[in-house]
């Protein structure tokens, strides 16, 4: 009797109205600033945008048509012994699918972070507190190129098609990720206008047996390894394969001029390397992945402070390049 008495007292609990009260697994809803700014050594100008929180409807956050930008903040960067304040500043939207007001951004302008400093950014508004976040730019990276690379660069139809293109990287050890890049600048008339571009190399064919361009691998952000030296090999059948496109099929009848190639080291710290990895980059490729991880560095508010540095080396390409216009 004792069991039958208390599975009818389960039943009524689970027919009860108290459960089927509407279960909602997201937490209490408080208003937070969101910071995001990235400090980069390849320019005289910083941006750091400053936002709310929300709490969309029906689990859609792009159900949301209302720009969410702060409009009271002040955003402080410290160095340590000097101050700088970022300017309220309103940018042109391109793209006014969903949003339809201007970009409301905070702009530094004539600052150039230093290697290896470190700084402190803040964003304060009257009713939303304070967030700030730390971070440290990475040291500059040594770049070198082999006399064989060199060669291979110069002259490329005088070697075989597998031979490399070793370019040597030291990385900052303040680095947690980077990415090697190996770069073509042109000169190419179009009408009566010298035009600049650039092409990249990429590392490898996806297909070996088919060896289509358009579907060859490019670099993508790697962890820095321990010993902080990195060798990124490129071919020469890959670096023909871009000269000829661009030459002969992309400027078809156009003149055009090949300059320089370069070697681009891009390096990032730890707060943008985690942030790009657990948001955007999934490294396992047999996985699918239903969850969104998010990765903040940001005390007293949601967002990123991260920061990377830009390092070249270039080496200018004969007058007489093969695939220079005659």
């Amino acid at each position: 009797m004792s069991r039958v008495f208390l599975c009818i007292v389960v039943l009524l609990l689970l027919l009860s109205p108290a459960c089927n009260q509407q279960f909602d697994p997201r937490e209490e809803f408080q208003r937070k600033l969101v910071v995001f700014s990235i400090l980069s050594t390849d320019r005289n100008m910083q941006f750091a945008r400053v936002e709310q929180d929300y709490m969309p409807a029906d689990y859609n956050p792009s159900a949301s048509t209302e720009d969410k930008a702060v409009s009271d903040a002040i955003v402080i960067l410290r160095d340590g012994n000097t101050t700088y304040r970022f300017a309220d500043t309103m940018f042109a939207r391109t793209d006014t699918s969903r949003y339809t007001t201007a970009i409301r951004s905070y702009v530094l302008r004539g600052f150039i972070p230093g290697f290896g400093k470190t700084y402190q950014i803040s964003a304060s508004s009257l009713s939303l507190g304070t967030a700030s976040a730390t971070v440290t730019v990475p040291t500059n990276c040594l770049l070198d190129l082999s006399a064989g690379a060199m060669g291979v660069l110069d002259n490329p139809a005088s070697y075989i098609a597998d031979a490399s293109i070793p370019c040597y990287a030291v990385l900052s050890s303040l680095a947690k990720g980077y990415i090697g890049r190996l770069y073509v600048d042109y000169d190419v008339l179009v009408g009566s206008e010298w035009q600049e571009g650039r092409a990249e190399i990429p590392l490898r064919y996806l297909n070996s047996q088919l060896k289509v361009l358009q579907d060859a691998v490019f670099p993508q952000l790697t962890s820095r390894p321990t010993q902080n030296q990195v060798t990124a090999f490129f071919k020469n059948d890959l670096y023909r394969a871009v000269l000829s496109y661009t030459a002969n099929d992309r400027f078809k009848g156009k003149r055009i001029i090949f300059k320089r190639a370069v070697f681009h080291v891009t390096q990032v710290d730890g707060n943008l390397f985690s942030y790009y990895n657990l948001a955007h980059a999934y490294l396992d490729a047999r996985s699918m992945r239903l969850d969104e991880p998010m990765y903040s560095n940001i005390s007293g508010g949601y967002g990123l402070v991260g920061a990377y540095t830009l390092d070249s080396l270039v080496h200018s390409l004969p007058e007489n390049f093969s695939y220079n216009s005659r």
